[in-house]
């Protein structure tokens, strides 16, 4: 058997004699540096056979055209994201992925120790009254326990005096305790109401944020702005309710069934419309972002409004379901913006570099 072997490049047909035991071996043309698999230039290939031509009269597509997804009616990628617009991006601030994480965490934070605090001021007042005082209401009928228990209250809370109730009338008693009432745990519920308040300053700050991420879209309809001043639209409306209680009993009713209707519809805008345009966004601009889902969005509304109604509501319980839907709704929220911002920020990176 030969020592060695005749190889041919196949692109460039240099010559070279190489040994037998690099046959079969892939190797490089020291020329052209071609890589292929080394054999025998004494061996011709066997012919390749021709390509098999279809009339073009004979395509099952018709034409002469090559036949290719574009050519076929009804050819799609199903992988492929739909083809839609884009739009230019606009400014990106890096520090609003802080912004978001701190005011989401803040609200959470602030509205759960108002809402402890405010619980354990009220419990503890109104527990100090039955187990200091239980002779207080022995041998007193329902109506007249409850009134009792008013009275201790509004003693307790303020500098309220029974005596003040002499010469008023039975069905106005009630009201004035209740002020009394008020106006007491309203000193007692200052520091509750003050967390109460930064929760809320934190929570606007959060949603400003978060609609700020897509305000380069021409399809959103909504600036930050206006998303703040609707937030604080039910509560103008809460407002207009207490000064008009005065002038007609039936008002007030009305104006806050209208803040009760204004609050479903900001909080519709505000959470499942803005799921709708982060996904809309994120497919226009190819952002692979975590995304919070609009259907889940919707839930959690649904169960906010329906929870609210009176006996419909089942005491809260569906209330209570919204209130556990609203964490996966805010944190995809946040987790959408987040990447967006992230998704930006890589854009301006390469386009500097």
């Amino acid at each position: 058997m030969a020592d060695s072997f005749e190889y041919t490049c196949s692109q460039c047909r240099e010559s070279l004699t190489l040994p037998v035991s690099l046959m079969g071996q892939q190797g490089e043309c020291p020329t052209c540096h071609h890589v292929e698999i080394l054999s025998d230039a004494s061996y011709e290939a066997l012919p390749t056979p021709e390509p098999v031509t279809t009339p073009a009269n004979h395509s099952p597509f018709g034409g002469g055209a090559p036949v290719v997804a574009a050519n076929v009616p009804g050819t799609e990628n199903p992988y492929a994201a739909p083809a839609e617009d884009a739009f230019q991006f606009g400014f990106v601030n890096p520090d609003h992925r802080g912004r978001l994480s701190l005011t989401l965490w803040g609200t959470i934070a602030a509205y759960t120790l108002a809402t402890i605090w405010a619980i354990i001021a009220i419990v503890v007042t109104v527990t100090s009254i039955f187990t200091d005082n239980p002779e207080r209401f022995k041998g007193l009928n329902d109506d007249e326990r409850f009134m009792e228990a008013l009275i201790a209250v509004a003693e307790s809370t303020s500098d309220f005096k029974r005596k003040e109730l002499d010469g008023v009338p039975p069905e106005q008693q009630v009201e004035r305790l209740f002020q009394a009432i008020l106006n007491g745990f309203g000193t007692l519920l200052i520091g509750p109401i003050v967390l109460f308040l930064c929760g809320t300053v934190a929570y606007l700050i959060f949603f400003y944020t978060l609609w700020d991420q897509i305000q380069d879209s021409p399809e959103v309809g909504f600036s930050p702005t206006a998303i703040v001043l609707l937030q604080l639209a039910p509560l103008a409306v809460m407002l207009l309710a207490g000064v008009l209680s005065s002038t007609n009993p039936l008002l007030p009713v009305f104006i806050s069934l209208m803040g009760a209707v204004v609050h479903a519809v900001v909080m519709f805008i505000s959470y499942w419309k803005l799921a709708e345009y982060m996904e809309r966004y994120c497919r226009q601009q190819g952002i692979r972002a975590r995304q919070c889902s609009p259907g889940l969005a919707l839930s959690m509304c649904i169960c906010h409004v329906v929870g609210a109604i009176p006996f419909i509501g089942l005491g809260g319980l569906i209330n209570l379901v919204g209130l556990v839907i609203w964490f996966p709704v805010v944190f995809g929220l946040k987790n959408c913006a987040t990447d967006i911002i992230n998704h930006k920020m890589a854009i301006e990176q390469q386009q500097q570099a």
